[in-house]
C-alpha cells in the first residue's frame, strides 16, 4: 500500500478544509460512507470471481460422464 501525502492529491488538498469543518459526526459518517464505497467495491469484485469459479466448477462436475457418481450410495 502506498501512502500519499496531501499534496500529491490535489482533490484532497481542496476538500480537506471543508471536511474538517464538519461535525465530528458528520466527519463520522463521511468516513464510514467512505469506507462502505471501497469495501463494497472489493466484496463485488470477490463475489463475481466466486461466481465465475461456481459456474466453471458446476460445469465441470455435471456432465455425462461424471453421471454415474451421481447415486453413489446405490
Amino acid at each position: 500500500m502506498t501512502v500519499l501525502s496531501l499534496t500529491d492529491t490535489p482533490q484532497i488538498t481542496e476538500l480537506l478544509p471543508k471536511m474538517m469543518g464538519l461535525t465530528s459526526q458528520e466527519r463520522l459518517l463521511l468516513a464510514r460512507l467512505l469506507l462502505d464505497s471501497v469495501l463494497t467495491k472489493e466484496i463485488d469484485e470477490e463475489s463475481d470471481w466466486q461466481n465465475l469459479s461456481q459456474s466453471t466448477f458446476e460445469s465441470a462436475w455435471d456432465n455425462d460422464e461424471n453421471a454415474i457418481y451421481d447415486d453413489w450410495r446405490q
